[in-house]
Protein backbone atom coordinates (compact mmCIF):
# COMPACT_ATOMS: atom_id res chain seq x y z
CA UNK A 1 0.00 0.00 0.00
CA UNK A 2 3.11 2.28 0.74
CA UNK A 3 4.47 1.60 -2.11
CA UNK A 4 1.44 2.53 -4.42
CA UNK A 5 0.96 5.54 -2.50
CA UNK A 6 4.43 6.43 -3.00
CA UNK A 7 4.19 5.58 -6.83
CA UNK A 8 0.96 8.05 -6.87
CA UNK A 9 3.12 10.74 -5.35
CA UNK A 10 5.95 10.19 -8.29
CA UNK A 11 3.61 10.66 -10.74
CA UNK A 12 2.33 13.98 -9.47
CA UNK A 13 5.68 15.13 -9.15
CA UNK A 14 6.93 14.55 -12.39
CA UNK A 15 3.90 15.70 -13.67
CA UNK A 16 4.34 19.15 -11.74
CA UNK A 17 7.95 19.02 -12.82
CA UNK A 18 6.58 18.81 -16.53
CA UNK A 19 4.26 21.26 -16.49
CA UNK A 20 6.72 23.92 -14.49
CA UNK A 21 9.54 23.49 -17.08
CA UNK A 22 6.98 24.25 -19.82
CA UNK A 23 5.90 27.74 -18.49
CA UNK A 24 7.99 31.03 -19.29
CA UNK A 25 10.71 31.68 -16.91
CA UNK A 26 10.75 35.40 -16.54
CA UNK A 27 14.41 35.33 -15.30
CA UNK A 28 15.58 33.13 -18.14
CA UNK A 29 19.13 33.76 -20.12
CA UNK A 30 17.12 34.93 -22.93
CA UNK A 31 15.99 38.21 -21.10
CA UNK A 32 19.43 38.44 -19.45
CA UNK A 33 21.25 38.70 -23.12
CA UNK A 34 22.37 41.98 -24.72
CA UNK A 35 20.49 42.79 -27.51
CA UNK A 36 21.43 43.19 -31.08
CA UNK A 37 22.42 47.02 -32.13
CA UNK A 38 19.70 47.50 -34.10
CA UNK A 39 22.15 50.37 -36.55
CA UNK A 40 24.32 47.51 -37.76
CA UNK A 41 23.57 46.35 -41.07
CA UNK A 42 25.58 43.75 -42.56
CA UNK A 43 26.32 42.18 -46.22
CA UNK A 44 28.24 39.42 -47.57
CA UNK A 45 30.76 40.34 -50.07
CA UNK A 46 33.54 37.59 -51.96
CA UNK A 47 34.20 35.65 -49.17
CA UNK A 48 33.45 37.55 -46.05
CA UNK A 49 31.16 39.79 -44.08
CA UNK A 50 31.02 43.51 -44.32
CA UNK A 51 29.56 45.71 -40.58
CA UNK A 52 27.85 48.67 -41.33
CA UNK A 53 26.87 51.39 -38.64
CA UNK A 54 24.12 53.09 -39.72
CA UNK A 55 24.60 56.74 -37.14
CA UNK A 56 20.91 57.77 -38.33
CA UNK A 57 19.42 54.25 -36.86
CA UNK A 58 17.81 54.41 -33.61
CA UNK A 59 19.56 52.08 -31.47
CA UNK A 60 17.24 51.49 -28.95
CA UNK A 61 14.28 51.66 -30.82
CA UNK A 62 12.44 54.81 -29.58
CA UNK A 63 11.79 56.58 -32.39
CA UNK A 64 8.07 56.22 -31.90
CA UNK A 65 7.85 57.54 -28.58
CA UNK A 66 9.92 60.57 -29.44
CA UNK A 67 8.08 61.60 -32.72
CA UNK A 68 6.17 65.00 -32.61
CA UNK A 69 2.64 64.70 -32.08
CA UNK A 70 0.36 64.15 -34.97
CA UNK A 71 -2.50 67.29 -34.28
CA UNK A 72 -4.77 65.10 -35.91
CA UNK A 73 -4.48 62.23 -33.38
CA UNK A 74 -4.93 64.07 -29.99
CA UNK A 75 -7.50 63.27 -27.51
CA UNK A 76 -9.95 66.22 -28.30
CA UNK A 77 -9.94 64.94 -32.13
CA UNK A 78 -10.71 61.88 -31.04
CA UNK A 79 -13.24 62.90 -29.34
CA UNK A 80 -14.65 65.18 -31.62
CA UNK A 81 -14.61 62.57 -34.34
CA UNK A 82 -16.10 59.94 -31.81
CA UNK A 83 -19.35 61.47 -31.26
CA UNK A 84 -19.72 62.98 -34.63
CA UNK A 85 -22.24 61.23 -36.55
CA UNK A 86 -21.52 58.68 -38.94
CA UNK A 87 -23.21 59.14 -42.46
CA UNK A 88 -25.36 55.97 -42.78
CA UNK A 89 -26.22 54.31 -45.78
CA UNK A 90 -29.60 54.59 -45.27
CA UNK A 91 -30.69 57.93 -44.14
CA UNK A 92 -32.84 57.69 -41.13
CA UNK A 93 -34.79 60.93 -40.45
CA UNK A 94 -34.87 61.84 -36.72
CA UNK A 95 -38.26 61.33 -35.31
CA UNK A 96 -40.56 64.25 -34.07
CA UNK A 97 -42.41 63.18 -31.26
CA UNK A 98 -43.62 66.26 -29.59
CA UNK A 99 -46.76 66.96 -29.16
CA UNK A 100 -49.26 65.18 -27.09
CA UNK A 101 -49.77 61.43 -26.53
CA UNK A 102 -51.92 58.90 -25.61
CA UNK A 103 -51.20 55.91 -23.73
CA UNK A 104 -52.22 52.81 -21.81
CA UNK A 105 -49.83 50.88 -19.78
CA UNK A 106 -51.11 46.85 -19.35
CA UNK A 107 -49.77 44.93 -16.96
CA UNK A 108 -51.66 43.51 -13.52
CA UNK A 109 -53.80 46.40 -13.22
CA UNK A 110 -54.32 49.01 -16.50
CA UNK A 111 -52.90 52.35 -16.55
CA UNK A 112 -54.01 55.60 -19.25
CA UNK A 113 -51.11 57.76 -19.74
CA UNK A 114 -51.90 61.32 -21.05
CA UNK A 115 -48.10 62.86 -21.92
CA UNK A 116 -47.05 66.20 -23.62
CA UNK A 117 -43.46 65.99 -24.92
CA UNK A 118 -40.84 67.80 -25.70
CA UNK A 119 -37.82 67.40 -28.06
CA UNK A 120 -34.54 68.81 -28.69
CA UNK A 121 -32.56 66.81 -31.39
CA UNK A 122 -32.48 63.40 -29.82
CA UNK A 123 -33.45 64.41 -26.07
CA UNK A 124 -37.19 63.70 -25.22
CA UNK A 125 -39.08 65.23 -21.97
CA UNK A 126 -42.29 66.21 -20.68
CA UNK A 127 -44.67 65.92 -18.15
CA UNK A 128 -48.07 64.11 -17.97
CA UNK A 129 -51.35 62.61 -16.07
CA UNK A 130 -51.07 58.89 -14.54
CA UNK A 131 -54.49 57.32 -13.66
CA UNK A 132 -55.39 54.16 -12.34
CA UNK A 133 -59.17 53.08 -11.33
CA UNK A 134 -60.09 56.92 -11.37
CA UNK A 135 -57.27 58.05 -9.08
CA UNK A 136 -55.08 60.68 -11.35
CA UNK A 137 -51.38 61.82 -10.17
CA UNK A 138 -48.97 64.02 -12.06
CA UNK A 139 -45.88 62.55 -14.13
CA UNK A 140 -42.69 63.30 -15.46
CA UNK A 141 -40.82 61.97 -18.37
CA UNK A 142 -37.38 61.99 -19.65
CA UNK A 143 -35.40 59.92 -22.74
CA UNK A 144 -33.87 59.92 -26.01
CA UNK A 145 -34.74 59.04 -29.73
CA UNK A 146 -31.92 56.28 -31.40
CA UNK A 147 -33.68 56.07 -34.62
CA UNK A 148 -37.25 54.61 -34.55
CA UNK A 149 -36.95 53.34 -30.71
CA UNK A 150 -37.97 55.79 -28.44
CA UNK A 151 -36.22 54.64 -24.51
CA UNK A 152 -38.27 56.89 -22.11
CA UNK A 153 -38.33 56.91 -18.32
CA UNK A 154 -41.53 58.11 -16.79
CA UNK A 155 -42.08 58.84 -13.00
CA UNK A 156 -45.24 59.39 -11.56
CA UNK A 157 -45.96 61.26 -8.22
CA UNK A 158 -46.01 57.93 -6.08
CA UNK A 159 -42.71 57.50 -6.73
CA UNK A 160 -42.79 54.46 -9.17
CA UNK A 161 -40.54 54.76 -12.55
CA UNK A 162 -42.00 53.09 -15.82
CA UNK A 163 -38.99 51.71 -17.77
CA UNK A 164 -39.95 52.26 -21.73
CA UNK A 165 -38.39 50.90 -24.69
CA UNK A 166 -41.38 51.81 -27.69
CA UNK A 167 -41.36 51.66 -31.32
CA UNK A 168 -41.83 54.56 -32.90
CA UNK A 169 -44.27 54.35 -36.54
CA UNK A 170 -45.73 57.76 -37.66
CA UNK A 171 -48.45 58.74 -34.66
CA UNK A 172 -48.08 55.43 -32.77
CA UNK A 173 -46.21 53.80 -29.98
CA UNK A 174 -45.65 50.59 -28.97
CA UNK A 175 -43.66 48.50 -26.90
CA UNK A 176 -42.94 47.14 -23.86
CA UNK A 177 -41.72 48.67 -19.92
CA UNK A 178 -39.96 47.47 -16.66
CA UNK A 179 -41.70 49.56 -13.59
CA UNK A 180 -39.99 49.76 -10.35
CA UNK A 181 -41.71 51.19 -7.34
CA UNK A 182 -40.14 52.60 -4.09
CA UNK A 183 -40.45 49.55 -2.16
CA UNK A 184 -37.69 47.58 -4.39
CA UNK A 185 -41.10 45.48 -6.32
CA UNK A 186 -40.52 45.11 -9.74
CA UNK A 187 -42.68 44.03 -12.96
CA UNK A 188 -43.03 44.31 -16.75
CA UNK A 189 -45.98 45.49 -19.15
CA UNK A 190 -46.82 46.25 -22.56
CA UNK A 191 -47.63 49.85 -23.82
CA UNK A 192 -49.43 51.23 -27.09
CA UNK A 193 -50.06 54.59 -28.07
CA UNK A 194 -51.08 57.24 -30.28
CA UNK A 195 -50.67 60.98 -30.96
CA UNK A 196 -53.77 62.43 -29.73
CA UNK A 197 -54.65 66.53 -31.07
Amino acid sequence: MFAKMLFAWGILVLCLTAQAEAQYDPLGTDILTTPTDLRRTSSLGDNDERVYLDPMADPLSIDPLMRQLDPQHTWEYLYKASVRAYADPYPHPEADLRGNWKLKLEDSALRHLDLTLLQNREVIFGRGILSIGGINQAAFSSGQTSKDVLYLDVLSEDLILFRFTLTVSKDYLSGSYYAFDAQGGGWTGTATGRRSV
